[in-house]
């Protein structure tokens, strides 16, 4: 039987990198997929009958599409940001993915992977007669970071070996 989508957690940080604040990606939203979006590069050479595949890199993305939720944290941040529409180096923050199927370090702390990543505000709105949603992309900026995430504190630690365990 399959896994249910609860057991893979993302948390953004709406805080700072030198103080950050994540909060759970969950309430209002309904769909969430991390894309990959792998970069590839396919060559055959003359005296081959099949090619070759090779992949040169993995830039992921979240969309992110939510119920406007007035009173929720995430949204209280969303508001500010459209406010002043950053870019650049001001629309950056990191997220940090936790699949709790994983066997735990100690209680409530499980691997996971730190994404720096650049915010967008794609938009906010709806249809007459439905709910106000508001949505954002993040998209990945480099290397993912291995280490450990307690999701009872909200705190990422860094791994000190290459395989995050």
């Amino acid at each position: 039987m399959a896994e249910m989508r609860e057991k893979l957690m993302h948390f953004f940080n709406i805080g700072s990198a030198d103080t950050p604040d994540y909060v759970l990606l969950g309430d209002g939203i309904t769909s969430l997929t991390e894309e990959f979006n792998p970069e590839s590069e396919t060559k055959q050479y003359i005296n081959q009958a099949n090619g070759t595949t090779n992949i040169k890199s993995y830039t992921p993305s979240i969309s992110v599409e939510k119920e406007y939720i007035r009173d929720e944290k995430l949204q209280k941040w969303i508001d500010k940001k459209v406010k002043l529409l950053p870019v650049g180096t001001a629309a950056q923050s990191d997220y940090v993915r936790v699949n709790i199927m994983e066997e735990p370090t100690s209680s409530g702390v499980y691997p996971a992977v730190k994404r720096k990543c650049s915010y967008q505000l794609d938009n906010i709105g709806g249809d007459a007669g439905s709910e106000l949603k508001s949505s954002m992309t993040l998209g990945g900026v480099g290397d993912g970071i291995q280490g450990f995430f307690d999701v009872t504190k909200m705190t990422f630690s860094e791994s000190d070996t290459e395989s995050g365990i």
